[in-house]
């Protein structure tokens, strides 16, 4: 994702917001391999099921609450770009 970010001379978390912007408007985007390269499966599932029964999408509290595991913020935004493309808004 870094590289992509560089060889587009944008910074990475310029990126994630326009490839959620192009998910929130229904584009289809598979990121399970950048996806699988910075998170665990199991750890993917526990930020999913988070998203999943959230009430806000905020990045700072899911942060907060899933502070056992330590995920950075780019890993939480592409966790919920992935979320967005799954299930939607």
């Amino acid at each position: 994702m870094e590289a992509i970010a560089k060889n587009k001379d944008m910074r990475l978390d310029d990126l994630l917001e326009e490839m959620e912007t192009i998910t929130a408007s229904g584009t289809k985007l598979n990121l399970d391999y950048a996806i699988s390269q910075m998170i665990d499966e199991d750890e993917q599932q526990e930020v999913l099921d988070y998203f999943k029964s959230c009430e806000t999408s905020s990045l700072q509290v899911a942060q907060e609450e899933l502070s056992e595991f330590e995920f950075t913020w780019e890993q939480l935004k592409i966790m919920r770009i992935k979320f967005l493309g799954q299930y939607g808004m």
